[in-house]
């Protein structure tokens, strides 16, 4: 396969940059920090890095306010350290995808502030205004959606927070200004980017309100009361996104797309990947299943049935934004190694969470700790997003910073950290030796997907085949053994239990790749 497809082969590792190294002890991770930790991501065989946003941001989100698309913010180093980043990982052989945030910018991007100078300036369509307002529009970060500007007396509209107005994607010149920045970062190497929220460039041209829907948790949380046919999910934009694959193809990028979406609704990522559109985008249902066989089949079978002939799955435990998959399915290590199986031997592309081959938790904070903004505002309803961003676990004193971490690292740093790692039935261990069974297993890189007839109650099961290769892959949900009727296989290629006869029942939580 060519390079220009490792990101059907590969798995991808998403770090949080505040969250992963600081060379300045300023408590804050930053570029020369990761760079210094690559031996790390190296070892642990993925194929690429993702990093959240490092571009210069007032951090009224945490770098989700660009304020320049084409630089790097002083607190995570400088352009020249992103070069050299880009240089020093393809020279290891890992590719680089930078989070692409254009539904949005920071109020304080020049763009922006031309804007809102005057209703006649030159940039004013490439934002959303209107004079009064128009709709019943909700913020997902609680509240409306617009918010009057005093310089000219408009409203402007904000999917977010009133500091990340929402760019105007009708406007041509606003397309314009985002595939330069998109060629502006190929040219300097690099392989692709996570777009934001993608799903909600294109607004109706009309503006008009969405339906109200009944929720329970409408009156504290407006959001959520609303069907939101108006502000997303618009039917003209596979047009645009097939002109930013089209820039991407020159360079032979990947773009992997991230949809704004309520619960269980995650297959409308299908609609805007293929050929012509998104390489990928992320489909979130396993974040929101339960750990019980049958929810874990149908969340995945509920992407892999969505998806059109030329689409490609993605595969997602934990990121910047949801709960620790530790936290959320419990079960300790065992259930945590189990969940990498699952990830790690699926049809598609896995994407892992910096910390999650660690076996890290969600962080308890306290109130006083939190800084992301939906959490100050809904706590203690929401506790925000800080508890899944708190600093890599080096060692065991942390090794983070020198200095104060911009949030508290969690309390089983002490024992749960990159250094004790050598026991061969640690998480990292199990990563490490199923991300080269990748590699190696022609079934695993290629196989078709084929399900059992009958569900098991308790065990998750599929098997890959290609040519001459079967693999089957069992995965038990249960605290307790349970022995498998049918084919056993020839070999047990991995089991996070250290099985190695075929024959033996499956251990609590145990996840196991056979031969067949």
């Amino acid at each position: 396969m060519s390079d220009a497809a490792w990101w059907r082969t590969g798995a991808v590792y998403q770090i949080y940059p505040r969250s992963f190294q600081d060379s300045t002890g300023n408590g804050i991770g930053d570029l020369p920090g990761l760079r210094s930790r690559l031996d790390w991501v190296e070892q642990l065989g993925v194929s690429a890095v993702w990093l959240s946003p490092v571009h210069p941001s007032p951090q009224a989100d945490f770098g989700y306010d660009v304020a320049d698309y084409c630089d790097v913010d002083p607190i995570f180093g400088s352009l020249a350290d992103m070069d050299q980043l880009i240089h020093d990982c393809h020279a290891r052989g890992l590719k680089v995808v930078l989070d692409g945030v254009f539904n949005h910018t920071s109020d304080q991007h020049a763009w922006f502030t031309a804007s809102r100078a005057d209703k006649t300036n030159a940039k004013r369509d490439w934002y959303i205004w209107r004079d009064t307002v128009p709709n019943n529009w909700k913020s997902t970060f609680g509240g409306t959606a617009w918010t009057q500007d005093p310089a000219t007396g408009s409203y402007y509209l904000h999917s977010f927070l009133p500091a990340q107005p929402d760019l105007n994607w009708r406007n041509p010149d606003v397309v314009d200004a985002v595939l330069d920045v998109l060629r502006f970062w190929f040219e300097r190497g690099v392989d692709g980017f996570r777009l934001d929220v993608f799903n909600s460039y294109l607004k109706h041209p009309d503006l008009p309100s969405n339906p109200r829907r009944w929720h329970p948790g409408a009156l504290a949380y407006g959001y959520v009361g609303q069907h939101h046919i108006h502000d997303r999910d618009q039917s003209d934009l596979p047009e645009v996104l097939g002109r930013m694959r089209a820039v991407a193809d020159e360079f032979g990028a990947v773009l992997i797309g991230e949809t704004l979406d309520e619960k269980f609704r995650y297959d409308r990522a299908a609609d805007f990947v293929g050929d012509d559109q998104l390489h990928m985008a992320f489909h979130f249902a396993l974040l929101h299943s339960r750990w019980t066989a049958k929810k874990l089949a149908t969340a995945i079978r509920s992407q892999l049935n969505a998806l059109p002939k030329d689409g490609w799955p993605t595969w997602v435990l934990s990121n910047h934004d949801f709960q620790r998959h530790p936290t959320r399915w419990g079960g300790g290590d065992e259930r945590a190694k189990a969940a990498a199986v699952i990830a790690l031997t699926l049809p598609g592309t896995p994407f892992l969470y910096y910390g999650e081959e660690l076996g890290m938790v969600e962080g308890r904070l306290k109130r006083a700790d939190i800084v992301d903004p939906p959490g100050i505002r809904f706590w203690p309803v929401f506790k925000g997003r800080d508890g899944a961003r708190t600093p890599m676990q080096w060692t065991s004193e942390g090794a983070f910073t020198t200095g104060i971490p911009w949030l508290p690292l969690n309390p089983d740093t002490p024992w749960r950290h990159a250094e004790a790692t050598a026991n061969p039935l640690s998480i990292v261990h199990t990563y490490r030796a199923l991300l080269a069974l990748r590699r190696n297993n022609e079934a695993l890189r290629s196989g078709a997907t084929i399900w059992p007839d009958t569900d098991h109650a308790d065990v998750l099961s599929w098997q890959r085949v290609v040519a001459s290769e079967r693999v089957r892959v069992l995965v038990n949900t249960v605290d307790r053994s349970v022995l498998v009727p049918g084919e056993a296989g020839t070999q047990v290629l991995w089991s996070t239990a250290a099985v190695t006869d075929v024959r033996e029942p499956l251990a609590p939580n145990e996840g196991r790749v056979v031969r067949v």
